[in-house]
Order: C-alpha cells, then structure tokens, then sequence
C-alpha cells in the first residue's frame, strides 16, 4: 500500500484522525456542559479536581489530533518535507508531555489524600494513571527525536535541493 498520495496510508489515517477529531470535539462539549450542570457536585467532593485535571487534558489531545491531522494532510499531497511539520511536532510534543504531566499530578493527588475513592479503585486507578502519564511523556520523548531526524532530512533535502 502506498503512503503517500490521496488513496494512500496517510488518507486512512486522515479519516480516523476526522472522527478522533470529532469525538475529542463533542467529549469537550459534553464534559463542559456535565461539569457546568453538576457544579454543586464538584464544589463538595475532594475528587473532582482530578477529574478537571483529565478533562483539561482533552485540550492538549485536541492540539495533537489536529496538528497529525495537518501533518498526514502533507503526507496526502506528497510534501511531507514541509519546514512547518517541525514546528508541528514542537507543538505535538509539548501537549504530550502536558498530558503526562497532568496525570502525573492526579497520581499525586490520589495519593497524597486530595480525594477519597474507594478501596477497589485505589491500586487500579493510580496504575491506570501512571501507564496513560508514561505513555505520553515517553511520546512526547519519541516526537521530539522524530522532529530533529525531520529537521536533518528537511536540511539535507534542502542541501540537495541547491546542488542540483
């Protein structure tokens, strides 16, 4: 299979990007309206603020899903080696890392006390924190080594560019 061109890899990946983009959209929506409809339910319990820590990671997920979105969109026209693709995993690693460390913070809270769950949630919830905290922050690691090795081929590129 091809995966650059318009009936490529990097179309199909644009589609799921669209309906991630989609659902990450109507899950901002939906959680804000929850949040605002429920205030006097996250005024009194110590918990809700992890839950607004993992509702404010949505942003960052909605920057990510649309900067892949503009990144695979180079890859469909065939012009991955776009000195703006750079600029966009700069922007695609640092909401990763943010993401990491917002629920890094809500490991810390659950276990400094700021909330009380229940006894069955209180080894799953925090292990399930910690995996989804390493995973993007050893991500953003993996797209800041992607958008040096991009910045080498776009020089090289471009080195090659002015010899011909």
């Amino acid at each position: 299979m091809k995966i650059l061109g318009k009936k490529s890899l990097s179309s199909v990946v644009m589609v799921f990007l669209c309906v991630l983009l989609v659902l990450c959209i109507i899950a901002i929506i939906a959680g804000g309206i929850f949040v605002l409809s429920n205030l006097s339910f996250f005024t009194k319990d110590l918990l809700s603020i992890t839950y607004i820590l993992i509702y404010l990671s949505s942003i960052p997920a909605l920057v990510m899903i649309i900067t892949f979105l503009q990144i695979f969109n180079t890859l469909k026209q065939e012009n991955p080696f776009e000195k703006k693709n750079i600029k966009r995993l700069e922007t695609s690693y640092i909401a990763s890392i943010v993401i990491g460390v917002i629920y890094a913070i809500n490991v810390l809270l659950v276990y400094l006390g700021v909330g009380i769950i229940q006894e069955r949630f209180f080894i799953i919830y925090p292990l399930a924190n910690v995996a989804i905290s390493i995973i993007f922050l050893i991500f953003g690691i993996g797209i800041v080594v992607l958008k040096e090795i991009y910045r080498k081929a776009i020089e090289y590129k471009d080195e090659n560019d002015l010899t011909i």
